[in-house]
C-alpha cells in the first residue's frame, strides 16, 4: 500500500467538501476559546469512555503528581468555513490519530468519530497510516499544546465530564 495514500484520501475529502458546498471554503486562524474548548473536549470523551487507565505511562507525568500524564495536541492552524479543522493527539488505545472536529454556532466543539472506530476510510485516523515526513510536518507547522489526563481521576471531575458530554449529545441532535 503506498503510504501517501492517506494523506491524498484527506485532500481529496476536503476537495470534495468544497466543490459539494458549491463554493470555495472560508479559513479562519483558530481562537484561542476553541483550542481550549477542544482540549476540554477530548479530556471529557476520555472520561466519560473511561479510558484515563490507558493513559498510563503515555505522557510525561506532572511534578506534583505522578497519576497525571501531560501529553501534546496539534491544532490546525485554521478553521474551515468557520466551522471545522483537524487536531493530532494521543487517544489510547487507538495511538495517535488525526481527527477532525466541529464547532458548533454556540461555539459547543464536537469531535468527529468515535474512539475504536478510527479507519484510514474516515477523516480520522491513526497517524501510523501517514508518511513519517508528512506528519512530522503537520506537527511543525500546526499549533502545539498540551493537556492532562489524571490516570486516577476525582469522581467530581469524572462526573463534570460525564454531564459536559451528554449535554454535548444532546446539542448534536
Amino acid at each position: 500500500m503506498n503510504i501517501r495514500i492517506p494523506i491524498a484520501l484527506f485532500l481529496m475529502l476536503c476537495l470534495a467538501t468544497a466543490l459539494l458546498a458549491g463554493r470555495s471554503q472560508q479559513k479562519r486562524p483558530i481562537r484561542e476559546a476553541e483550542i481550549n474548548a477542544v482540549i476540554e473536549a477530548i479530556q471529557d470523551e476520555i472520561y466519560d469512555l473511561n479510558l484515563e487507565k490507558d493513559f498510563f505511562s503515555v505522557g510525561t507525568t506532572t511534578k506534583d503528581n505522578r497519576d497525571q500524564e501531560i501529553l501534546n495536541v496539534y491544532f490546525q492552524p485554521d478553521v474551515l468555513d468557520n466551522s471545522r479543522s483537524w487536531i493530532i493527539y494521543k487517544l489510547m488505545p487507538d495511538g495517535e490519530i488525526l481527527r477532525m472536529y466541529e464547532i458548533g454556532r454556540s461555539g459547543r466543539i464536537y469531535l468527529h468519530g468515535k474512539p475504536g472506530e478510527f479507519r484510514i476510510t474516515q477523516p480520522d485516523y491513526p497517524t501510523v497510516y501517514m508518511d513519517d515526513d508528512d506528519l512530522c510536518k503537520l506537527k511543525h507547522d500546526w499549533i502545539k499544546r498540551q493537556f492532562i489526563v489524571d490516570t486516577n481521576p476525582d469522581p467530581r471531575l469524572v462526573a463534570a465530564a460525564r454531564e459536559r458530554q451528554r449535554a454535548r449529545r444532546q446539542a448534536s441532535r
